[in-house]
């Protein structure tokens, strides 16, 4: 977060505040202006607080900048993949002077530590923002969130605390637990190292989460462990039925369904305050397409927000989507595109 506001607000102040040597590595990257040891050692009039630590670290943190009684008008943010539990005791904890707004970027990487820091991270990634319903933050704190959020390229969503709980067990939690299970499981059933040879495309792209961070997955797990549970639970209600149509060669269905949901995905998860607007083409499979196509685009300075190949095999046509701000900017893109021989699919 450091990285991306230094970037993309390069006159904001910042501060850190971590161990020694990670602090005096983000003060050499350029990340943060300065380093201070403490919470208390944060100046009065600072505007927003990301705290950015494991989750029940992220409470602890919160019972501790709450007890200071030098804010003014602090709005608190935490980056936490879990929203209930902060919320919950955000709206336990009395004081004056600071605001809570659970917030939630739906990015990252298996990798840890600042070297891995990128700030381009957030670029086109949903961040959602959970607001309490019993203590209300005002219109003036979700905008001064909300604009921060947007220059750094984030799309923003808002979701109750609950509602994200149960969303993200499903969407984020339980592939990370399905990615260890298969890891364990394919582990303990071949010895072969052949299988660590054979084991690449789908199944490495599939287990890449379960490198992740025992420390992180640790906390998460046991903060959303009941929905965690009941995803699972209603996982293996799916499989045993998709395990009868498979013995009964009754799966046409299930395999066509798969294909369809998918291809909806990148165009629902962009966020739905300033959602994006998508078109398709036709994505023929040689050398230097894709190149030609953003050349077009850039010329005419029309901006890709995003961009995904969303089928495409060896020596056949694919297909190509791209994101744009707004419709008007789309429609231009499709049309031009058009002009210079690509055609567009109806999404």
């Amino acid at each position: 977060m450091a990285a991306a506001v230094r970037r993309f607000l390069p006159g904001t102040e910042i501060y850190g505040i971590d161990n020694e040597e990670t602090l005096k590595k983000a003060v050499d990257f350029g990340y943060i202006d300065v380093a201070v040891p403490n919470l208390e050692d944060l100046p009065e009039d600072i505007d927003i607080l990301f705290l950015g630590a494991p989750i029940e670290i992220n409470v602890e943190l919160l019972e501790q900048v709450v007890t200071i009684k030098k804010w003014n008008d602090l709005l608190i943010t935490d980056m936490g993949s879990t929203k209930g539990s902060i919320t919950i005791r955000a709206d336990q904890l009395q004081g004056k002077g600071w605001t809570f707004i659970g917030g939630h970027p739906m990015a990252g990487s298996e990798k840890g530590g600042i070297g891995a820091a990128n700030p381009l991270l957030f670029q086109n990634a949903v961040y959602v923002l959970t607001p309490s319903k019993t203590k209300i933050p005002s219109d003036e704190k979700m905008a001064l969130l909300i604009n921060l959020l947007y220059k750094i390229g984030a799309r923003v969503i808002k979701l109750s605390p609950g509602f994200h709980d149960k969303l993200v067990a499903h969407v984020s939690h339980l592939p990370y637990a399905v990615a260890v299970s298969l890891v364990n499981f394919i582990g303990k059933e071949e010895k072969s190292e052949i299988f660590y040879q054979l084991a690449a495309g789908g199944y490495r792209d599939l287990t890449r989460i379960a490198q992740g961070s025992y420390s992180v997955w640790s906390n998460i797990i046991r903060d959303n462990k009941s929905s965690i549970i009941e995803a699972l639970d209603n996982l293996i209600k799916y499989l045993k039925t998709f395990k009868e149509r498979l013995k009964q060669d009754d799966f046409k269905d299930e395999l066509h369904n798969a294909q369809k949901t998918r291809l909806k995905m990148p165009a629902g998860t962009k966020g739905f305050i300033n959602p994006l607007v998508d078109i398709r083409l036709e994505l023929e499979d040689k050398p230097g397409m894709l190149a030609d196509i953003t050349s077009i685009l850039a010329a005419e300075n029309i901006n890709i927000k995003d961009i995904a190949i969303l089928k495409i095999r060896e020596n056949l046509a694919g297909v190509l989507q791209l994101s744009f701000e707004d419709r008007k900017i789309a429609h231009k893109a499709s049309e031009l595109l058009n002009t210079r021989g690509y055609r567009t699919i109806p999404t």
